[in-house]
């Protein structure tokens, strides 16, 4: 990092290069490859469940187990705000949250064939522990820096998510193309192994944020039982308020759409191209790879789009882009052609959400910035629910994930009709 940034800057950025690897690993590339090539298998598996039993493929297991961890961060993060407005605790609560997301990450070492439940389960766990330590790590921006520096550090921050979360995956790739170059022996040790190398990267990482970044120790006389009841009395004020603004509330439900499918994609991709093309694990992540390089300056250049043409009219190229890309995978049947389709995903994937943010800052009411920001993040949070639960229903009730990923389309054109609604007010 160039000269100029604090120690306290560089230790709080760090944690972004640290924990992405639990999404670039994990979440997106190597477990959805394992899990249904090896722990679930090819054909039907059944789970037993509380009151009832769920028979269903691989595909559509994993798009229920995350829809699942999305519905439980969004419910959970009033309270991981309102643990965050606590003050003096913030840290605390980064490091209880990232212990989780960690532990999760190294239990994923044991997964293995037949091991459905257990493994679906532990990637919800670390789905929480990620979701909750961002949280508190976003919050203790304001301690880093000042209002002057935020947008250069927090996009600095961003970054190295980017950077940390691909350099792992290489790593990781090349450990599952070329065991015997680390000593590996053939079979799913490699794999394995990059799941204790995640909560190895995460953990000593996240190091410096602790010993570095300070943090302002506020006193309150309202308990966290009464922050969490202030949180949700928060929540249902500020969708009022939302709803007379009416630009404002169009293009939530608009963002909430469209975003529903950029992150069913996110989640779904490796999935579906291991079932519906059978593709090595090698190309599964390299490809993913790709996306995770070219994301980063796509994002810059898709920002010099918006500030050309308009953030709203930026937008619904990228929806348009979008509902190519999903219309691509569904006829798409080779090797090559999966390639081409994560880095046209590279290429809109954080340029469509970072307009998104900058979007919504100019419709809102400035004087109440915060707390409509409030309410986007946990919308934001809302929209990877829906998504995946479509695929996985699609998927069961039709036995084909083709015609689950061809459904997304819905997402983005209905968000894309709602957003032709928005009265665009950056000039006005």
């Amino acid at each position: 990092m160039k000269a100029g940034y604090t120690q306290a800057e560089k230790a709080w950025c760090l944690y972004d290069w640290a924990n992405s690897s639990f999404v670039t690993t994990v979440v997106a590339a190597v477990l959805p490859v394992f899990f249904a090539g090896v722990v679930a298998g090819s054909g039907s598996v059944t789970i037993n469940l509380p009151g009832f039993e769920l028979t269903s493929n691989s595909q559509s297991l994993w798009g229920y187990a995350m829809s699942f961890a999305a519905f439980l961060v969004a419910l959970g993060a009033p309270v991981f705000g309102a643990a965050a407005d606590a003050g003096g605790r913030r840290k605390q609560f980064l490091g209880a949250m990232t212990a989780v997301g960690v532990l999760a990450s190294a239990l994923l070492f044991f997964s293995g064939p037949g091991l459905v439940k257990f493994t679906l389960a532990v990637v919800v766990m670390g789905q929480i522990g990620f979701a909750g330590a961002n949280v508190f790590y976003n919050s203790l921006l304001t301690n880093v820096t000042p209002p002057s520096r935020r947008n250069i550090v927090s996009s600095r921050g961003f970054a190295m998510g980017y950077l940390g979360g691909g350099l792992l995956l290489a790593l990781n790739l090349l450990m599952i193309k070329k065991p015997g170059f680390f000593g590996i022996p053939e079979g799913t040790l490699a794999v394995r192994l990059s799941f204790l190398t995640v909560a190895v990267w995460w953990s000593v990482f996240s190091i410096p944020l602790f010993r570095k970044v300070p943090e302002n120790r506020i006193s309150s006389n309202v308990s966290f039982p009464g922050l969490v009841r202030n949180a949700f009395k928060t929540l249902g004020s500020t969708f009022k308020h939302i709803k007379q603004h009416r630009q404002v509330f169009r293009f939530l439900l608009s963002f909430l759409l469209y975003n529903d499918g950029i992150q069913t994609i996110i989640i779904m991709a490796t999935v579906f191209g291991k079932a519906e093309l059978g593709l090595e694990s090698s190309h599964l992540i390299g490809a993913l790879l790709l996306t995770q390089f070219i994301g980063f300056p796509a994002a810059i250049l898709y920002g010099k789009l918006a500030a050309k043409i308009g953030s709203k009219k930026s937008l619904l190229v990228g929806i348009a882009g979008y509902i190519a890309i999903v219309l691509y995978a569904w006829k798409m049947t080779e090797t090559w052609q999966f390639w081409i389709l994560a880095g046209a995903v590279g290429l809109l994937q954080g340029g469509i959400q970072a307009i998104s943010r900058s979007y919504y800052s100019v419709l809102i009411p400035q004087e109440n910035a915060s707390e409509y920001f409030g309410f986007f993040s946990i919308s934001s949070r809302f929209a990877s629910i829906l998504g995946p639960l479509v695929f996985a229903v699609i998927g069961d009730l039709t036995g084909s994930t083709r015609n689950s990923i061809l459904s997304i389309s819905v997402f983005f054109v209905a968000g894309g009709i709602l957003l032709l609604t928005v009265k665009d007010q950056e000039h006005a």
